[in-house]
């Protein structure tokens, strides 16, 4: 037996009954035949590794809210993938947070002359 569904019962996708606007999420700009996002911003951080290691051993996390993106497809990237990037969203993210886990690679002074995040 196979799965059989009466194609006479299928009904289009009803609108939002709130009227909400569904948004068209932005295509990826493609660099070296990869997908690259733009960081709208670092939300939040958070080590993990083994919590008896010292640095560089331990390792911090960053929560990453997306331009052009919803909190939904916030996630949680490591300095690696941010690294040249998001630099100045991380100086940012650590000044308006200086209690929160910081990678060690982050630098303390903000950057000028370099493109601003959105």
């Amino acid at each position: 037996m196979h799965p059989v569904f009466n194609v006479g019962l299928l009904e289009p996708y009803p609108e939002d009954p709130i009227g909400r606007h569904q948004f068209a999420m932005p295509a990826p700009d493609i660099v070296d035949s990869e997908p690259s996002y733009v960081v709208a911003k670092v939300v939040d951080s958070r080590s993990y590794g083994n919590p008896k290691s010292k640095l560089p051993h331990r390792f911090v996390q960053y929560l990453v809210a997306w331009y052009g993106y919803g909190r939904e497809e916030n996630c949680w990237e490591p300095f690696e993938m941010l690294e040249g990037t998001a630099m100045q969203a991380l100086v940012n993210f650590h000044h308006r947070s200086p209690s929160k886990p910081r990678d060690h690679r982050v630098s303390d002074a903000p950057m000028r002359g370099k493109k601003r995040q959105h």
